[in-house]
């Protein structure tokens, strides 16, 4: 079985993990499926099965990507050895449409009309989603959590945001460039329709937070220098640059500043921080922001995710996709906490709208509220992470900051 902002390989085979096929990377999308039942789940209650899309190969963002539907994975089976959702099991069904339009509309309506999922969780399809999204919203479905910084997620009461949309998340990036440097540049992504569409927004919050603009460069992840981009921003005075690209590119880009003599501050998408950059000087001092929780360190509050998830895949050097992932899994789960006999895509929305206002779900979200009948609009809180001697730090701490 295959499956798989602006935004690891999957596993080749997992015989010791009976629970899971997946296999992510390779040519073509599919699925992969967690565990429908379980011993602690056998009193008869019908499975609960739950969708996720995504760019999970095919692209440099891929492999990044991708642990946001293994964190699911994890969720799910520790749902499961508890005795599921009220008694419910869960089962996942995820795609890989990697950034094929057609292909995600194809994956998302098989899994509506063949796999009878009840909701849409964490997905991570930024600017295919847009495809799909009038389909779901006349199909009753809703979507929960994932990337949320495209037009998709625009006016669409189903779509339940569990983190920033895009005005809040250039705001706390513009805020986190105007403590670092005077003035601004961009570095963007040359794949990802999202990526070339976020000048305005961007260029708007830097207005709105007081920092210069030094204007965007776009970037291809095959190019083979970046030499022109690099002097452009440096000619434009930028002294903080956000790096809106896949991590492997991001470093490449930076590197290739760096032997120009161009050093500047950079801000990023914690995200995307990966081994590569912990090991290069030139990352050193940069601090990034993650719109889920961070992925390292020893708060409390995420210990049952880090395990769940090294236990599932141990092989796997965390990323902040995949604590996206398990932000999206933790409020579908406290929504359906009380799940009637029957779960249906109608009884998912409702226990949406009836989730308390101002929900923070132990710390894995900012302040949310839903309300029947409008589009979500969370806040821009984020958390901030750090690179320090070559180790990730948290300089703002383990919670959400929103300032």
């Amino acid at each position: 079985m295959n499956m798989p902002k602006r935004r690891s390989r999957l596993l080749v085979a997992l015989a010791a993990i009976p629970l899971i096929a997946l296999a992510a990377c390779g040519s073509s999308g599919g699925n992969a499926t967690g565990s429908a039942t379980n011993s602690s789940t056998s009193g008869g209650k019908s499975t609960i099965v739950i969708g996720n899309i995504g760019l999970y190969s095919g692209s440099s963002f891929g492999g990044q990507y991708v642990q946001t539907v293994h964190a699911l994975q994890a969720w799910v089976d520790l749902t499961n050895s508890k005795g599921g959702l009220n008694g419910h099991p869960v089962k996942l069904v995820s795609h890989d449409d990697q950034g094929d339009p057609a292909k995600s509309l194809q994956y998302v309506k098989q899994m509506v009309e063949k796999d009878h999922i009840v909701a849409i969780i964490g997905q991570e399809a930024p600017g295919t989603d847009i495809a799909w999204a009038k389909y779901v919203t006349d199909k009753g479905i809703p979507v929960i959590g994932g990337q949320s910084l495209d037009q998709a997620w625009e006016n669409r009461p189903l779509w339940f945001s569990t983190n920033v949309t895009n005005p809040g998340w250039d705001l706390a990036q513009m805020r986190l460039a105007k403590n670092t440097g005077t003035k601004a540049g961009l570095l963007l992504c040359a794949e990802l329709a999202n990526c070339k569409q976020a000048i305005p927004l961007l260029k708007s919050s830097a207005e709105k937070v007081g920092v210069g603009w030094a204007g965007a460069q776009f970037v291809a992840a095959t190019a083979p220098d970046y030499t022109a981009q690099c002097a452009a921003l440096k000619q434009a005075g930028a002294d903080v640059v956000l790096p809106e690209v896949a991590g492997p590119t991001a470093v490449r880009v930076i590197d290739a500043c760096a032997t120009q003599q161009y050093k500047p501050a950079i801000v990023m998408a914690a995200a995307l921080i990966d081994k590569n950059m912990l090991e290069d000087s030139a990352f050193d001092g940069a601090v990034g922001i993650s719109v889920a929780p961070l992925w390292f360190g020893n708060a409390e509050f995420t210990r049952e995710f880090r395990d769940a998830y090294t236990k599932l895949y141990p092989d796997e050097a965390l990323n902040g996709f995949a604590t996206l992932g398990w932000q999206s899994a933790v409020v579908f789960g406290a929504a359906m906490a009380h799940a009637p006999d029957t779960v249906t895509s109608q009884t998912v929305a409702d226990a949406m709208w009836a989730q308390p206002p101002n929900s923070t779900y132990g710390g894995w979200t900012q302040p949310l509220t839903f309300t029947k009948g409008k589009a979500s609009s969370p806040g821009s809180c984020v958390w901030i992470a750090g690179i320090k001697d070559g180790q990730l730090t948290a300089p703002r701490g383990y919670q959400a900051v929103c300032d």
